[in-house]
């Protein structure tokens, strides 16, 4: 990056927290943070470099509230259960949405007031791109969708119907949208999948994720059982987990996001 570049993303990542791989490299569902975030300011004719308080940063989408610090922002994120207690160093968030109930429960049993707003942010991005705007890769029967973390070896037997998650947000929804239906072990493709109105099931492929930030996924959505399968062709035979009230969902997350913040 240039340094005009490297000065500007330090300025946004002083306003915005989101995870990225140490190469350097993209992983959707984090970089949806970015989108999403910049997207709700638009709105309001705002961006990133004019928050307010630069020293309390916004988490708005993925397991990473294990990166927060006491007194900032919490908009939809949610806990890892990967991530031992002891590594959660807050006491305090400002929190206006999480993803889920079980997120919600983790920082109340911590003395944390948490509205019940639910929802993971990746959600509305229907609302800004529209399946028309988007256009849609060649169509095709399914997708599979590994988690970031495996490799895409494991699933040699589907390479014609892969779909990694390590590439930018619309270049990932555009290939999605060929998917007459999708099987990921990564949540992010299971959301997407969903936002966009795709049956999406999701693979419990051993790659090492707890099944906490899934559950707590699908319980925000207001699904408290919901199936999963240990092969691609378990998930297809099962099909997606069913319908839910998407429209309620984008609606609380708009109105809960902190515009007061800029």
């Amino acid at each position: 990056m240039s340094l005009l570049e490297t000065w500007l993303e330090r300025r946004q990542r002083s306003a915005l927290y989101w995870w990225q791989p140490k190469s350097g490299g993209v992983n959707v569902g984090d970089h949806l943070s970015k989108v999403i975030v910049e997207a709700m300011l638009a709105l309001r004719d705002q961006d990133l470099l004019h928050k307010r308080d630069r020293t309390r940063r916004l988490f708005a989408i993925g397991s990473v509230l294990h990166n927060a610090r006491d007194g900032e922002t919490v908009w939809g994120s949610g806990i890892n259960a990967k991530i031992p207690d002891t590594q959660h160093r807050f006491r305090r968030l400002d929190v206006r949405a999480v993803r889920g109930p079980l997120t919600r429960k983790w920082l109340m049993d911590r003395g944390m007031p948490v509205p019940e707003v639910y929802g993971d942010p990746a959600l509305l991005m229907p609302e800004f791109y529209a399946r028309e705007l988007i256009g849609a890769s060649a169509k095709t029967p399914f997708l599979v969708i590994p988690h970031f973390n495996e490799p895409p070896a494991k699933y040699d037997a589907y390479r014609d119907r892969l779909l990694l998650p390590n590439i930018k947000p619309l270049a990932f929804v555009r290939a999605l949208l060929g998917a007459e239906r999708v099987v990921s072990s990564s949540l992010h493709g299971v959301i997407l999948a969903e936002a966009y109105g795709i049956p999406a099931t999701y693979l419990d492929s051993g790659n090492g994720e707890n099944r906490f930030k899934y559950d707590d996924y699908y319980a925000g959505t207001g699904r408290t059982s919901w199936h999963s399968g240990r092969t691609v062709e378990e998930c297809l035979d099962l099909g997606g987990n069913g319908p839910f009230d998407l429209h309620g969902i984008q609606v609380a997350l708009r109105r809960a996001f902190p515009y007061d913040l800029w």
